[in-house]
């Protein structure tokens, strides 16, 4: 088989409508968990000092703003996210090279997004299934600081046998079931 054959046949293969389906649908996974990672990492960080997205927004205590943008905001001025990252590695939630991923990880939702085209027809491109691992990873690491902030401040104590582990918050529960949806439509 010479280079233009083999070409060809990878070329055939990339737009088999099955490949086609699984690609668009591995850049909606990749683009969904980006999407509750930059929840999970700046809502998350601000509902915990009192901000509740009802009626356009309130913060419970009324000092929690100030709180809020004092201890979060003023790490990085100029980017919510950066600092909310700054204020979870300063909390233990993830290390400094999960914090460097979630770039890599945006980089790449960033390609998937705008550049979908080329992975569709592109023999010689694909996503990044370790990065989405890691993605998923981070993820479910962050969530579990979150379990375990919610159990600190008493949340199961009503619970006492509940394995804190086995905890999932909807997020990574959506994630899981889009995973799950996702696997079970690749061609056998």
């Amino acid at each position: 088989m010479t280079d233009g054959s083999s070409y060809e046949a990878r070329l055939e293969a990339k737009l088999d409508p099955a490949r086609v389906r699984s690609t668009l649908a591995f850049a909606g996974l990749f683009q969904l968990t980006h999407e509750m990672l930059k929840s999970v990492v700046i809502d998350d960080v601000k509902a915990f000092y009192g901000y509740v997205d009802v009626h356009g927004g309130v913060w419970v205590p009324d000092d929690g703003e100030d709180t809020y943008r004092r201890k979060v905001l003023a790490l990085v001025p100029k980017s919510a996210f950066q600092s909310s990252l700054l204020w979870l590695q300063n909390s233990e939630a993830l290390d400094e090279e999960e914090a460097a991923h979630l770039d890599e990880i945006y980089q790449h939702r960033h390609q998937l997004t705008h550049e979908l085209h080329r992975y569709l027809i592109d023999p010689d491109l694909e996503p990044d299934v370790e990065l989405f691992v890691a993605a998923l990873e981070t993820l479910r690491r962050i969530s579990r600081f979150w379990v375990q902030v919610e159990a600190d401040i008493g949340t199961f104590d009503e619970y006492p046998d509940v394995d804190l582990d086995e905890v999932v918050n909807g997020r990574v529960a959506l994630i899981d079931l889009c995973i799950q949806a996702y696997t079970e439509g690749l061609p056998s």
